[in-house]
């Protein structure tokens, strides 16, 4: 179940999504993310640069560990800068068979 909010709280944790950034190089692309009922605490995984099924079998893994923790399937909420590879890394996120939201920057 999620917790009340507290407004005095650095990290809101409460917002019903999994956040995610990626930090896409040619040599490997770095996943941060952040989902519901884990508390405060960010996780961080690596897969190899071009690795598309890779990432989005971390982006499935996320989603299945947090219904697992609450019940609840989430929304994935991506976010990545628009160089390299981050254009095409999108159209990819956003045709995805389960529901994500992908933004760039």
């Amino acid at each position: 179940m999620l917790q009340p909010i507290d407004p005095r709280r650095a990290i809101r944790t409460d917002l019903g999504a999994i956040f995610a950034s990626l930090e896409l190089s040619k040599s490997s692309w770095l996943i941060t993310s952040l989902s519901p009922a884990s508390g405060e605490k960010m996780s961080k995984h690596a897969v190899c640069g071009g690795d598309v099924v890779g990432l989005l079998a971390h982006c499935t893994q996320l989603q299945d560990k947090a219904q697992a923790r609450t019940g609840r399937r989430f929304a994935l909420v991506v976010i990545q800068k628009a160089g390299l590879d981050g254009f095409w890394v999108h159209r990819v996120l956003e045709h995805r068979e389960s529901p994500a939201a992908s933004r760039s920057r």
